[in-house]
């Protein structure tokens, strides 16, 4: 039986996941994987978030992390997204937006659901059918539990549950069939009814179309619909190039 501790969590913990804009395979091979990784470990301690789980999959990233500021966190999830951002688009030739929105998150409050979300996390792998066992995924903290090395906070991790090897391969079997929210399955939302929603909002039309108006609909559109810049700029009528140069601008 996984040992997990039952002292009350105190402080905050939280759920995060990042996703690619349009669901876009935004890491898709190990060096992709492995520099978000290291913009994870280089902003976590100038930040002061403890990272207990992690899973880095081709187009979205799951965390489960501490935080005693929203603050701090929001400093810390937007400096490293913005990082690997600008990385991204340097290896790729592109400019734009990277990821859909700045970040989800949700609280954790009991030791119950950190158990939990850190199986979940880990186990993502697995249930996405890429590998049958979750050690033989190289992007999650599960291989950072079965060696004690990695960007884990193993110390703060210890004051809630077993951080040993053989207890998190309990907890994972154990929890194999964990359910949790099913971030990377969001909806988005249809595109003409935004974009009607939008058109009353800023008043868009032909005469009024200034870098703030475009800036502000292609942030939502994006955000809300998942579509690319070039939608964007089909839907407001412009050129592709013009809607770039806004967002590079920003």
């Amino acid at each position: 039986m996984a040992r997990i501790s039952r002292k009350d969590i105190g402080g905050k913990y939280f759920h995060i996941m990042v996703q690619g804009i349009a669901k876009e395979s935004i890491f898709p091979d190990d060096n992709s994987k492995g520099y978000y990784l290291s913009c994870l470990r280089d902003g976590k301690d100038k930040a002061s978030v403890k990272i207990f789980a992690f899973c880095v999959m081709s187009n979205h990233v799951h965390i489960l992390l501490e935080s005693d500021s929203i603050s701090k966190l929001s400093s810390f999830m937007n400096s490293v997204n913005a990082k690997y951002a600008k990385y991204y688009n340097t290896i790729n030739n592109r400019v734009g937006y990277v990821f859909r929105g700045r970040f989800k998150s949700e609280i954790i409050e009991e030791p119950k659901y950190l158990i939990n979300c850190l199986a979940y996390i880990q186990n993502n792998p697995v249930k996405a059918g890429i590998v049958k066992n979750a050690q033989d995924y190289g992007h999650s903290s599960y291989t950072n539990y079965l060696t004690g090395l990695g960007i884990v906070d193993f110390k703060s991790a210890a004051k809630h549950y077993d951080i040993a090897a053989s207890n998190i391969k309990a907890i994972m079997k154990e929890k194999s069939d964990s359910i949790w929210l099913e971030h990377d399955e969001m909806i988005y939302e249809p595109v003409d009814k935004v974009f009607d929603e939008l058109i009353i909002r800023y008043k868009i039309n032909k005469n009024n179309l200034d870098d703030d108006v475009i800036k502000k609909t292609a942030k939502e559109l994006t955000e809300r619909c998942g579509i690319s810049l070039r939608k964007v700029a089909n839907l407001l009528e412009i050129g592709r190039e013009r809607v770039r140069r806004v967002i590079v601008n920003e």
